[in-house]
C-alpha cells in the first residue's frame, strides 16, 4: 500500500481568494492519502507532532489515523491473514525431513561386548492429489486476507468520519464563542452608551436596565460557549492522541466548504456503494471464505493419495566387526477415511448455516449503506441551500444591526430594537458557521458512503443542482 507523505497539498487547503469558487484549479481534496496513514510508517514518524496552533483538516486527519488504536488492530489482523495465508502456500509443498542418530550398546556378561551405531536419513513427504482439498484451503485463506483488508478500508472511513464529527463540532463551538464574545463586547459597548445617555438626561432608566440585563446574559452565554469548546477540544486533542489539555487553533477549513461538486445521481452512487464498499466487500469474502471451506471439507472426506521416500545409512562398530548399510525405501499411499459419514456431514451442515448467516449479514449490510447513502444524498441536496440561506442571513441581519444602531444614536430608535438587532446578529454568525460545517459533512459523508475517501466524481449532469 503506498504511503503519502505529508505535503503542503494535503495539509493546506487552497488559497481562500478564489479557490473555494474554482476548485478544478486545486483538485486535491483534504482527505487525499488518507490510507497511506498508517500507524508505525515513516509518514506517521515524520508528522509526529503537527503544529496545534495551525491545524488543518488534512493534518488532523494524518493525526488521528497514525494515533488510531482502531487502525493498528486492522492492520494487524491484515497481517495475521498474510501469515495464514502463507502457510496455506507452504502447505501444498513437498516436505523435506533429514535425520542422524548415534547410538551405543554394551553387554555387561563374560564377553563385555561393545557397539556402537550411526545413521543418518532423508525423506520426502508429498500429498499428490486430494480430490481439491489444498486449492479449496487455500482459496479460503485468500477470501479471509480480502476481507480484512476491506475491513482495514473501512476502519479508515469510519476514522474519517469520527475525526471530521469531532472537527466539526469544534468548529462550531468556536464560532459560537466568537459569536458569543463578539455579542458581549457589542452588549457592553451599548450599556455604556445606554449609561451616558441616561446621565446626559437624554434617556430612560429602563432603557440603561435593559442593556445592562443584555449584557449580563451576554456574558453568561459566553461562559456557556466557552465550556462547549472546552469540551469539544478535549474530546478532538484526544482523538489525536494528544493530551487533553492541548490547545489548538483550527484553521483553513472554510476553504474546502465549496470545494466539492455536485453528485451523481442516486442510482449510480448506490450501485458504486454495493460494489466497492469495503462493508459489502468484507461481508462478500467471508462468504466466498466459506464456501471454500465447505469445497475444502467435502473433499477430505474424498481422502488422498500421497508419496514418501527416504533414502540414508547406517554404520556399525563391534565386536563382530564394522560396516556400512545403505537404506532406501518408497510408498505410495492412498487414504480413505472410513466410518466418518456423519462426522462430515455435522461439518458441512456447520459451514452451510455459517454462510446463510453471512448472507443475511450482507443483506443487512447493504441495507444500511442504502439508508446511510439516501441520508447523505439528501444531506447534500439541503447543504448547499441551507449555506446560500445563512449568507443571506447574515447580511440581513448584520444590515438591521447597522440600522439599529443608527437609529439608537440618532435618539429615534429604541432600545429593545437594538437589542434584538444583536441578539439577531449573534444567531445569524452562529447559523453561518454550522451552515459551513453541515455542507463540509455532507459533502465528506457522501463520500463515504458509497465507500470512498475524497469527493464523489460527476457523472453527466449534476444531479444536486
Amino acid at each position: 500500500m503506498p504511503r503519502l507523505q505529508i505535503s503542503h497539498t494535503l495539509a493546506q487547503p487552497p488559497a481562500p481568494s478564489g479557490a473555494s469558487e474554482n476548485p478544478a484549479a486545486h483538485p486535491t481534496h483534504w482527505s487525499a492519502g488518507a490510507e497511506g496513514w498508517q500507524p508505525g510508517s515513516h509518514a506517521c514518524t515524520e508528522s509526529a507532532t503537527p503544529p496545534w496552533d495551525h491545524l488543518t483538516l488534512g493534518l488532523a486527519l494524518a493525526r488521528t489515523l497514525c494515533k488510531s488504536p482502531t487502525l493498528r488492530q486492522a492492520l494487524a489482523n491484515v497481517a495475521e491473514q498474510t501469515a495464514g495465508l502463507e502457510l496455506e502456500e507452504i502447505a501444498g509443498l513437498p516436505r523435506w525431513n533429514a535425520s542422524a542418530e548415534y547410538s551405543g550398546a554394551r553387554n555387561f556378561n563374560s564377553s563385555g561386548s561393545y557397539g556402537r551405531t550411526a545413521a543418518a536419513s532423508v525423506g520426502l513427504s508429498w500429498v499428490l492429489f486430494d480430490f481439491g482439498q489444498r486449492n479449496a484451503q487455500l482459496q479460503a485463506a485468500r477470501q479471509t486476507l480480502s476481507a480484512a483488508l476491506s475491513n482495514q478500508s473501512n476502519t479508515v472511513l469510519e476514522s474519517v468520519r469520527d475525526m471530521l464529527r469531532l472537527y466539526g463540532e469544534a468548529v462550531v463551538a468556536h464560532a459560537g464563542l466568537e459569536a458569543s464574545t463578539e455579542a458581549e463586547n457589542t452588549a457592553s459597548r451599548t450599556a455604556d452608551a445606554a449609561v451616558a445617555r441616561y446621565q446626559a438626561q437624554v434617556g430612560n432608566q429602563i432603557e440603561r436596565l435593559q442593556a445592562q440585563t443584555a449584557l449580563a446574559q451576554a456574558t453568561l452565554e459566553r461562559f456557556r460557549a466557552l465550556s462547549r469548546w472546552e469540551t469539544a477540544r478535549g474530546n478532538l486533542a484526544l482523538a489525536l492522541g494528544a493530551d487533553i489539555t492541548q490547545a489548538l487553533r483550527l484553521v483553513d477549513w472554510e476553504a474546502w466548504v465549496h470545494s466539492a461538486g455536485d453528485s451523481s445521481a442516486f442510482a449510480e452512487l448506490q450501485r458504486e456503494a454495493r460494489e466497492q464498499h469495503p462493508r459489502t466487500r468484507a461481508a462478500m469474502a467471508q462468504i466466498q471464505s466459506l464456501q471454500a471451506r465447505l469445497s475444502a471439507a467435502q473433499a477430505e472426506n474424498k481422502g488422498s493419495v500421497s508419496v514418501s521416500a527416504s533414502a540414508g545409512s547406517s554404520r556399525n562398530w563391534g565386536a563382530a566387526g564394522s560396516g556400512t548399510t545403505p537404506t532406501a525405501s518408497a510408498a505410495i499411499v492412498a487414504s480413505i477415511p472410513l466410518f466418518n459419514g456423519r462426522e462430515s456431514k455435522a461439518v458441512e451442515n456447520q459451514i452451510v448455516a455459517q454462510i446463510q448467516s453471512r448472507e443475511a449479514e450482507l443483506e443487512a449490510v447493504q441495507r444500511e449503506l442504502d439508508s446511510q447513502l439516501w441520508q447523505a444524498y439528501q444531506a447534500a441536496r439541503t447543504s448547499r441551500q441551507a449555506l446560500t440561506a445563512s449568507e443571506r442571513l447574515m447580511d440581513s441581519a448584520d444590515s438591521a444591526y447597522q440600522v439599529a444602531q443608527g437609529r439608537y444614536r440618532a435618539g429615534v430608535g429604541s432600545m429593545l430594537e437594538l437589542l434584538n438587532a444583536q441578539a439577531a446578529l449573534a444567531d445569524a454568525r452562529r447559523e453561518r458557521v454550522t451552515a459551513q460545517v453541515e455542507r463540509l459533512t455532507a459533502q465528506t459523508q457522501l463520500s463515504l458512503a458509497t465507500g470512498r475517501v475524497g469527493p464523489t466524481q460527476t457523472s453527466g449532469p449534476a444531479a444536486l443542482r
